[in-house]
């Protein structure tokens, strides 16, 4: 492949997409800074170092990365330099959880950060803002001995096996409830009975490593070695751990036999959906081990206990009271009647976060009360009623495990304040995930794997995330590593000068992916509570400029495209004439991208450059268990007045053009990259055509027609039958 005059070279994409995977499946490890608050589909932040690094210094086209000794990469290479880009001023429209604004930073540049929602806009400012480690840790210690102490007393038990009471509860196993319609028992939904694959993950379950399971008819624990079924000690009841009462929103009846009954037509007669505690998790510190039991008398009196209690204080507490939000992701809760925000919560959890807010708001310093205000909206991904559970792992999965609003019919509680290093998601945890973010900030490094797997660490010198949060663009240019934060619409962005702003990287949304407004609502009514901030004065997270395609909104493509061009005209705007705006993109349908195609034509831009990059995870949410994408396209614009490159001509005459190029990446990365690699080329053509002719879709699809023409005779060439194609044309 010609390189000449490229953004940048295969082999430091290669790189680039080496380090992007490596960090996205461990991003706690690589890059902590990002494992502060939750948001979803961040971009690496590896990625976004490279191109704002390529954008600056286009001379690092070829020698961004260099080969080290053995195979592994140079620690010489630029990427690893430290560099001093304060000259610059870097915008981010879409700002998100603030990848780009960090590695701006994190290199020197000024930054400008713009999103329509209040829980990015937080994100990123705590982020940013610099921290006294020492100041920050002598808080923790205080909460640890007045709102730790008294959250912690709500979970303790009693150990089955040597009596020691106070052991600190780490999970607490339920299973929800409903009446038949038929016959009006019990039934209780779930797919298995297992509380873990065994008490060794890498071991098979066997006599050596049993699963404890609960009995469905008198609910005992039992332990199960893997054999067909399991008799229960306590009944004799014979059942298979494997098999459950409820799958893909049906359930059948233990009780009558009916089978298929859907869940949500029973929600739909008017009833809830009921909670029945079967297994506690626990630490005994006299035994040394993680153990279960069922509950005992004292456990089920101090549920009660807690209960009256909320009951009697529920006025006086700090609990959201909105109605959960419409939208595409939230319809699940609500077709199972869950109404508001606080109903996803049971009263022990409701009544351990009034402790823990209580506590925090006797902080008397503003931004530690904030810190720890962000901690605890974090930990509220793990501390909830709709939690999965990780079986072989033996802990949590994160709420939003699948970047959705789940339904589960056998949630796992938290304890809340959380037991040393056990557990995952407790309060503890987020806030070491918090203190090491900003450890990593205070003393940044770089991560990558040798060719044997080996990791090296690299730490940068002289770099540091560390912004001045300013107010005005006019303090920004005066203000070193100044950080300019705007919470509001990227179409409106009056207060910077046109012409002022050197780059501008983003990660717009991507269409109907990701239903941002109505996911971070869960964090956003907690935060609404705590916050004295006027971009929490609202009920919800703002969604009338969101750029997203979003039925349950009544948003379609056409917004989508509009609030996307209105963002980048803002954009081009602010720009010099020789900055680029550049971004990722990936998505399934080809209506996706003609709509991209449509916005940066319309808003004056023009495709000058791309490369596909691998940035998700093979386990990512975002791509499992779905057809998707694994791979980002990066499209580096330019403003339509540079010189153009391009003549006028068919797309579908590109097209076959660009497919000359392809064979040569054919065993390299797969049909995915090819794509991406085919589409950038199309892109860059189109852009130039519309400037001086129409383009219509029509030509748009032919022109993608020839790239799975071409795909199927390599197919066929192979030998192998041709697979339909993953893109949808709607």
């Amino acid at each position: 492949m010609d390189t000449k005059g490229r953004f940048t070279t295969p082999y430091v994409e290669e790189v680039i997409s080496k380090l992007a995977q490596e960090e996205s499946g461990k991003r706690q490890y690589y890059r902590p800074v990002y494992s502060l608050h939750k948001w979803w589909a961040r971009r690496p932040g590896a990625l976004f170092r490279s191109i704002i690094l390529l954008a600056a210094h286009p001379e690092y086209a070829d020698t961004l990365f260099q080969p080290g000794g053995g195979g592994a990469l140079s620690e010489r290479s630029n990427y690893f330099q430290s560099h001093d880009l304060s000259d610059l001023i870097v915008l981010d429209p879409f700002m998100g959880g603030g990848t780009t604004l960090v590695e701006a930073n994190l290199l020197g540049a000024k930054v400008i950060g713009c999103d329509i929602n209040p829980v990015s806009f937080w994100i990123v400012r705590e982020t940013l803002k610099p921290i006294d480690l020492v100041r920050l840790d002598y808080y923790f210690r205080q909460l640890e001995q007045t709102a730790g102490e008294r959250i912690k007393a709500l979970y303790s038990t009693s150990c089955s096996s040597c009596g020691t009471l106070g052991c600190d509860g780490l999970y607490a196993f339920w299973v929800r409830q409903v009446d038949c319609p038929s016959c009006g028992g019990t039934v209780s939904l779930f797919k298995r009975t297992l509380l873990n694959e065994g008490l060794s993950r890498n071991s098979p379950v066997s006599h050596s490593n049993p699963s404890i399971v609960f009995c469905p008819s008198c609910y005992a624990l039992n332990e199960w070695h893997g054999e067909a079924t399991c008799t229960c000690q306590a009944c004799n009841a014979t059942f298979d751990p494997r098999r459950g009462t409820y799958d893909n929103g049906y359930y059948s009846c233990p009780h009558c036999g009916r089978e298929r009954i859907p869940l949500v037509q029973t929600m739909r007669a008017g009833q809830r959906l009921r909670e029945r505690l079967v297994a506690i998790e626990y630490w005994c510190p006299s035994c040394q081990a993680r153990l279960y039991r069922s509950p005992g008398k004292d456990d089920l009196e101090k549920l009660d206990g807690i209960r009256r209690e909320f009951e009697r204080v529920r006025d006086s507490l700090l609990i959201p009271k909105q109605p959960i939000a419409a939208g595409s992701s939230s319809e699940r809760w609500r077709l199972h009647n869950y109404r508001y925000y606080h109903e996803v919560f049971n009263a022990r959890q409701l009544l351990a976060f009034s402790y823990l807010l209580a506590a925090i708001q006797e902080i008397p310093e503003e931004e530690y009360r904030n810190a720890f205000a962000t901690v605890f909206s974090n930990s509220l991904e793990y501390n909830n009623m709709m939690t999965p559970y990780n079986y072989p792992h033996r802990k949590l999965h994160h709420l939003f495990n699948y970047h959705a609003m789940p339904l589960t019919t056998t949630p796992v509680e938290n304890a809340v304040w959380g037991v040393s290093e056990e557990g995952a998601g407790t309060f503890v945890n987020c806030y070491r995930r918090y203190f090491r973010a900003k450890e990593y900030c205070q003393r940044p490094f770089h991560r990558f794997k040798g060719p044997r797997g080996e990791v090296y660490t690299v730490h940068g010198q002289n770099e540091q995330v560390s912004a001045r949060l300013v107010s005005t663009f006019e303090e920004l240019a005066s203000t070193p590593r100044g950080a300019l934060l705007r919470c509001g619409d990227s179409a409106n962005l009056s207060d910077i000068p046109d012409k002022s702003v050197d780059l501008v990287v983003t990660d717009p949304p991507y269409f109907d992916n990701i239903h941002y407004s109505e996911l971070s609502n869960f964090f956003y009514v907690w935060l609404s509570l705590i916050v004295r901030h006027p971009c929490f004065a609202g009920e919800y997270v703002p969604t009338e400029a969101e750029a997203i395609v979003n039925e349950g909104m009544n948003k379609g493509e056409e917004d989508y495209q509009h609030l996307l061009t209105s963002v980048f005209r803002e954009c081009r705007r602010v720009l010099k004439d020789g900055g680029r705006l550049i971004f990722t993109f990936h998505h399934t349908k080809l209506r996706a991208w003609w709509t991209v195609l449509a916005s940066l034509a319309e808003s004056g831009f023009r495709v000058g450059d791309s490369f596909p990059v691998m940035s998700e995870y093979k386990v990512n949410p975002h791509v499992r268990n779905k057809q998707s994408l694994d791979m980002d396209l990066v499209l580096i614009c330019h403003k339509r007045a540079m010189p153009c490159e391009f003549p006028p001509t068919s797309l579908v005459d590109v097209a076959r053009r660009a497919i000359v190029h392809l064979p040569d990446e054919r065993n390299n990365g797969g049909e995915n990259k090819l794509f991406l690699r085919f589409m950038g080329d199309l892109l860059r053509a189109a852009s130039a055509a519309c400037e001086t002719r129409e383009v219509s879709y029509e030509e748009f699809v032919n022109a993608v027609t020839q790239f799975d023409i071409y795909l199927a005779g390599q197919k066929s060439d192979q030998g192998r039958e041709p697979s339909d194609r993953q893109l949808a044309l709607f």
